[in-house]
């Protein structure tokens, strides 16, 4: 009897051991990706992280979605949605280091698991990212070298300091101002509310000059960041479905996949 339970413990082990290996070849063989959509205030980050997602699932991929900042389940998300929500704190006018320093806090609480995710080989999509900080923060510097500059400190915090997995890919949903602001109004005017708002509105969301340099300073990353790339959500002045958005989305994002 004794002898049976030693075969039974060694053959137990060897398994094991077996499915380590394997589970390692393929963790190897089959890295996993992260895929980031950001864009304008009220692009449809949301709506387009949701269709994507589907869409890899139904392909047999295993998909995982994190949605930037965590307000609901990080301490410096949950921060970082009091302070869009309490006007009196003048958050905007916070220094783009010190309020970026914020938001990266929000993705290093939760890099642990995207890191996981990716040694696992499956695909995170984020909705937004440290392309946030890029877009957002930098919008606010005028200077051309100082702009410069605070990209490249940012940089160093997100992905040195603070170690957070670099993306494979950045998709930018562009919509004009105009529109933006017509989509942003209608959705204040609807019952979608957001509950870390807490009934009062996102202060950069109501600060136009805010939503303009932002996308100026999007526009600018497309032409300074590789795999930054811009998707067309509007033609001649008018949005596009959600569905002709979701195409050129899976156009790109398929060419990384495929990149193994």
């Amino acid at each position: 009897m004794t002898q049976y339970l030693h075969v039974q413990r060694v053959c137990h082990l060897a398994m094991s051991m077996f499915l380590g290996i394997i589970e390692n070849i393929i963790m190897k063989k089959y890295k996993g990706k992260l895929i980031v959509i950001d864009g304008t205030d009220g692009s449809g980050k949301a709506t387009q992280v949701e269709l994507l997602a589907k869409r890899l699932k139904k392909e047999s991929k295993i998909v995982k979605i994190v949605d930037f900042p965590e307000y609901y389940k990080n301490f410096f998300g949950a921060f970082v949605g009091h302070c869009l929500s309490e006007q009196y704190y003048k958050f905007l006018d916070v220094h783009p280091k010190i309020a970026s320093v914020m938001y990266a806090a929000d993705r290093w609480e939760s890099s642990d698991e995207l890191r996981n995710w990716l040694k696992r080989g499956y695909i995170v999509i984020a909705n937004r990212y440290v392309s946030a900080n890029q877009i957002h923060q930098a919008g606010k510097i005028k200077s051309a070298k100082k702009r410069n500059d605070f990209i490249k400190w940012l940089d160093k915090m997100e992905y040195e300091i603070f170690k957070i997995p670099r993306p494979d890919i950045t998709l930018y949903l562009d919509l004009p101002t105009k529109i933006v602001l017509q989509l942003l109004k209608k959705r204040e005017s609807s019952k979608m509310k957001r509950e870390y708002l807490k009934k009062k509105k996102d202060v950069h969301e109501s600060d136009v000059n805010f939503l303009i340099n932002s996308r100026k300073s999007a526009l600018k990353l497309i032409k300074e960041i590789p795999n930054f790339i811009k998707i067309e959500c509007a033609e001649k002045g008018k949005i596009l479905s959600r569905e002709i958005i979701h195409q050129e989305v899976y156009k790109k994002v398929k060419k990384v996949l495929l990149a193994h």
